[in-house]
């Protein structure tokens, strides 16, 4: 059975890091470099299946003002099943649209899995689960779809 190595670790937690930094400070137009050709995300703004269409939501997604947002993450959990690195990491988003923006908007996990292209490492699978604010989120995605501010 193959081994969550340090050096694994490390990759895949810069990739989540990097996944969150990039949608937090305007650049999600990038997102898109962080996935596989066939990649796919589910979650409250629904499914994107393919690098082209998570390109597609980025570019959109960087002329919608979406106010002030910012993704914490930790918790992350590695494994290699049946082959598959897989990981769930824990998230909780913040919005300066909140009533409070000093409580989370949501709450939950990226369930993801990973491969390896060309030496590195790139996200395959991801669902975004809400666990606590999962309508919060599914209103923000909504909010967003309409070009409205979040």
């Amino acid at each position: 059975m193959r081994r969550v190595t340090p050096e694994i670790r490390a990759e895949i937690e810069q990739l989540v890091t990097e996944h969150h930094w990039l949608l937090d400070h305007g650049q999600a137009d990038q997102l898109h470099t962080l996935y596989a050709e066939d990649a796919v995300s589910t979650g409250p703004l629904g499914t994107m299946e393919g690098r082209d269409a998570i390109k597609a939501w980025g570019e959109r997604r960087i002329t919608v003002d979406a106010g002030l947002v910012r993704h914490f993450s930790g918790g992350t959990r590695l494994a290699f099943v049946d082959g598959v690195l897989c990981g769930t990491t824990y998230y909780m988003t913040f919005r300066d649209s909140q009533p409070d923006p000093l409580h989370p908007a949501s709450v939950g996990e990226f369930r993801e899995q990973y491969v390896q292209v060309d030496g590195r490492w790139l996200i395959h699978r991801r669902e975004i689960a809400p666990i606590f604010g999962g309508a919060n989120a599914a209103a923000h995605a909504q909010r967003l779809a309409a070009g409205e501010r979040s």
